[in-house]
């Protein structure tokens, strides 16, 4: 595959100064003081279990899922005990800690996600940059909650199985924005999974609006994030947009250009249909039309690549697939057509991300805690807290021993900071750090398959991937594309 440029404008400050002193990096006590102070949970007197102790708990009960309440209190008594009030600290109830989350609300983990949040890169980091931008993926997951009717209500009923009956457990959205050369998020929105506002393109949407996305990023999303509202509101930041494009869409070939691309147009739907109307008013009254009115369609401005990955393995026949892509990336020479298909391929770090947070930090099969929507959404929020800071930790390691992100183990960071949590090393940061340090993953491991199958059994799909996995050679042929015949004419 082609190696793309990865250049950025260096700024002024770390991508790692916003998460606290070195000797925090286990819990940034002074950034969730200032959520709690933000959020408005004044205390008239200092309990056994103020905000700031209640926000540690959360943490822990996200960073040792499974546990129960008491234990994950137990072994965070090293931390809670020097913020009890004067009474001196003792191991709180079951029933009191949950009345002390309720208490609190999400609204602490939410302001403390937003000081935590960012793609935790610059330029020098390996993978984290091409075509002069900051790489991000977007993309959406969701999470099971416990079968309650209040948690039917917020977030809708279970999906329905293969057979139409409804069934398993109500589900949250969550829909993230990860940095690719090291996961770390920089955005977040969360939402119910059914109802009014509840899809992936409307909590980009949300991202979007946030302003956290600007000049000089590149977001890389799949198909479910081409469409015009969603495509429109990301490019309307001032970041670029890297996404693959639907094989029912159509799109106007405008301008061929010399890599095998074309200039086209993203049509805005409503926009359309409304030069459509106005175009045939026009025929009726024998009015001139353009002679391309295609090239008349107000959307937003693209550049079309179509391209054949094909995949070679040891032992397998090769399999040939096209990828079609539409990017504001309008200059060829700065980012060729198959530079921008193989930089496609960094949209997967936000599935090894989605990985990290279901199976790894919560537990594989695992649901969350809380009964009420309340809680669910501030234990969402503490979860990505605490992602980020394992992905904070993972960087800060990369960064110190001077290697490519994707060597330090996700897991052995987790473990690391989980051991911290509750050892009180005098040097928290330099543990974790050398512990992530000393078990570096292979470099050549990333060059693998493992293609997603849609077969509805877990034993089916094992049996499919048998023989699937294992490092692959892949190549890229730019596609010219091919002028569409059924666009509606303005």
């Amino acid at each position: 595959m082609p190696v793309y440029p990865a250049t950025v404008a260096a700024g002024a400050a770390s991508p790692l100064s916003g998460l606290g002193e070195a000797g925090e990096v286990v819990l940034p006590l002074a950034l969730m003081a200032q959520a709690v102070a933000e959020a408005g949970c004044p205390q008239r007197r200092r309990r056994l279990l103020p905000a700031l102790a209640v926000m540690v708990f959360v943490l822990g009960c996200c960073l040792f899922y499974g546990e129960g309440y008491r234990e994950v209190a137990r072994k965070l008594a090293g931390w809670l005990a020097p913020l009890a009030g004067p009474g001196g600290w003792r191991l709180p109830g079951s029933s009191a800690l949950a009345k002390a989350r309720a208490r609190l609300g999400a609204a602490p983990f939410e302001l403390l996600f937003a000081r935590l949040a960012g793609p935790l890169a610059d330029a020098a980091t390996p993978g984290a940059a091409a075509f002069g931008r900051l790489l991000l993926a977007l993309d959406g997951t969701r999470l099971d909650v416990p079968f309650t009717p209040a948690n039917v209500a917020a977030f809708g009923p279970p999906p329905r199985g293969g057979g139409g009956a409804a069934g398993g457990l109500p589900q949250a959205r969550v829909v993230t924005l990860a940095g690719c050369g090291t996961r770390g998020l920089a955005d977040a929105a969360v939402g119910p999974r059914t109802g009014k506002g509840s899809s992936e393109q409307h909590l980009a949407r949300q991202i979007a609006r946030r302003g956290r996305l600007r000049r000089g990023m590149l977001v890389i999303g799949d198909r479910n994030f081409c469409g015009y509202p969603a495509a429109a509101a990301l490019a309307g930041t001032g970041a670029d947009v890297l996404l693959r494009a639907r094989s029912d869409q159509r799109f106007p070939v405008l301008e061929p250009l010399p890599d095998g691309s074309c200039r086209s147009v993203l049509a805005d739907p409503d926009a359309a249909r409304a030069l459509i109307r106005r175009n045939a008013q026009r025929r009726r009254r024998g009015s001139r039309v353009p002679p391309d009115p295609r090239s008349a369609l107000p959307g937003l401005a693209i550049r079309l690549i179509e391209a054949d990955i094909t995949i070679t393995q040891d032992g397998q026949p090769p399999a040939t697939e096209r990828c079609r892509l539409i990017t504001t990336l309008a200059d060829p020479a700065a980012a060729p057509a198959e530079a921008i298909a193989a930089c496609y391929a960094q949209r997967w770090e936000i599935e090894n991300g989605y990985r990290e947070t279901k199976v790894f930090t919560r537990g594989p099969g695992q649901v969350l805690r809380s009964r009420h929507p309340a809680g669910v959404t501030q234990e969402i929020w503490a979860l990505l807290c605490a992602c980020q800071l394992t992905h904070a930790a993972r960087a800060r390691a990369a960064q110190t021993g001077g290697h490519d992100p994707d060597r330090i183990s996700y897991t052995i960071t987790l473990r690391a900071l989980r051991r911290a949590l509750i050892t009180h090393s005098p040097s928290p940061a330099a543990d974790i750090t050398a512990e992530a340090l000393d078990d570096l993953l292979p470099a050549q491991r990333r060059r693998r398959r493992y293609p997603r199958l849609s077969s509805a059994k877990t034993a089916a799909r094992r049996r499919a991937r048998t023989g699937l996995t294992g490092t692959v050679a892949y190549k890229i042929t730019i596609v010219a594309p091919a002028q569409a015949t059924d666009l509606p004419g303005p």
